[in-house]
C-alpha cells in the first residue's frame, strides 16, 4: 500500500505520453515487413523533412566511418538498411519525447544521455559475434534507461534519493528504486516501450537488463545490455581497473555469463579490459552521434 500512490502516477505518466510520431509507427511497420521495399521506406521518411535531414545527418557521420558523403535517402538507405534506419528513427523519437528535460543542480541529462551513447557503444562491442544484430544492440543500450526519465519527470524528489543512494554500486539502483518508488525503472521502461509498440527484442533488453534471466523473448539482448550496464558504471567510478570482489561478483554473474556463452559471447575479465579499451576508442571516433541526437 505505501508504493501504491507513486506506482499509480509513474503508470499514470506512461498512460498520458503521447503516441510516437504517425511516421515513425508507420516506418515501423514497414521494417516489420519482409515484404515492404526502400522506396516504400524512403516515401514514408520523406513525409518529415525534419526528420529526413536527420537521418541524412546521422547518416554522414563518423559514427558510421563512410568516406563517401550519403546525399539522397535512397543512398542511406542502400548503404544503411532496413534495420539501422528504424532504430536511427526510433532513437531520435525517444530523444525527442525527453527533450523538455534540461540539466539542473541535482540531475545531470547530458550526462545521463553520454553513459546512455556509452552502452549503447559497449553492447554493440560485446555483441560483436552477433553482427546480424548490430545496430539492435546498439539503440537497446542506448535507450535502457529511459525508465529513469519517467520517475525524474514524475517523481523528481523520490526519484532523486534513489540516485543519491549509496548503499549499491551505480548498477544496482534499481534496488533502491523499489524500495522507494515500488517499481523500477527497467519495469517503467518495458511499459512505455510496449505503449510505443516497439519491436520485441528491444522491449526484452530494456525491460530485463537488470533481471536477463526472467526474459521470455530474446534474453541474449538483456544479458548484452546487462554486461555493457555494468562495463560503462565501473569504467565511469574508476573500478574498472581494481574491482572489489563484491563489484566483480556482480559484473560476472555466473548464469548471466553462461546465458552468454550459450550465445558465443565471451564474457569475463579478459574480455572485459578488450571492450574497456575499445570503448574508450570508440567513444571518441563516433561522439557526434550523440550530439546528433541530442541537437
Amino acid at each position: 500500500m505505501m508504493h501504491q500512490k507513486s506506482i499509480s502516477a509513474i503508470i499514470a505518466r506512461i498512460e498520458s505520453f503521447p503516441p510516437l510520431p504517425a511516421v515513425v509507427t508507420r516506418l515501423m511497420e514497414i521494417t516489420a515487413n519482409p515484404k515492404s521495399t526502400a522506396e516504400e521506406l524512403i516515401k514514408t521518411i520523406t513525409m518529415d523533412p525534419a526528420l529526413t535531414a536527420g537521418v541524412l545527418k546521422i547518416a554522414n557521420s563518423a559514427f558510421f566511418g563512410r568516406i563517401m558523403a550519403v546525399s539522397t535517402l535512397k543512398e542511406a538507405v542502400s548503404v544503411l538498411g532496413f534495420a539501422e534506419i528504424r532504430n536511427l528513427v526510433l532513437a531520435k523519437a525517444v530523444f525527442g519525447s525527453f527533450r523538455q528535460l534540461k540539466k539542473n543542480n541535482d540531475y545531470d541529462m547530458r550526462k545521463f544521455w553520454e553513459h546512455s551513447f556509452l552502452c549503447g557503444l559497449a553492447a554493440t562491442i560485446i555483441a560483436a559475434d552477433q553482427k546480424q544484430d548490430a545496430c539492435d544492440f546498439f539503440i537497446a543500450g542506448l535507450i535502457h534507461d529511459i525508465g529513469k526519465l519517467v520517475f525524474f519527470m514524475e517523481l523528481p524528489e523520490q526519484f532523486l534519493k534513489t540516485v543519491t543512494a549509496t548503499s549499491h554500486p551505480p548498477f544496482m539502483t534499481f534496488y533502491k528504486e523499489k524500495e522507494i518508488l515500488g517499481i523500477s525503472h527497467d519495469e517503467a521502461g518495458r511499459m512505455l516501450l510496449n505503449k510505443w509498440l516497439f519491436p520485441e527484442n528491444l522491449i526484452s533488453a530494456v525491460g530485463f537488463h537488470h533481471r536477463p534471466l526472467d526474459a521470455k523473448k530474446a534474453p541474449v539482448f538483456p544479458a548484452v545490455v546487462n554486461a555493457a550496464d555494468m562495463l560503462v558504471h565501473t569504467m565511469e567510478t574508476a573500478a574498472g581497473k581494481n574491482m572489489d570482489p563484491s563489484v566483480l561478483k556482480l559484473v560476472f554473474h555466473p548464469e548471466i555469463v553462461t546465458l552468454l556463452n550459450l550465445h558465443k559471447i565471451t564474457w569475463n575479465t579478459d574480455t572485459y579490459e578488450k571492450h574497456k579499451e575499445a570503448l574508450n576508442i570508440q567513444k571518441q571516433e563516433k561522439a557526434d552521434m550523440l550530439s546528433l541526437l541530442l541537437s
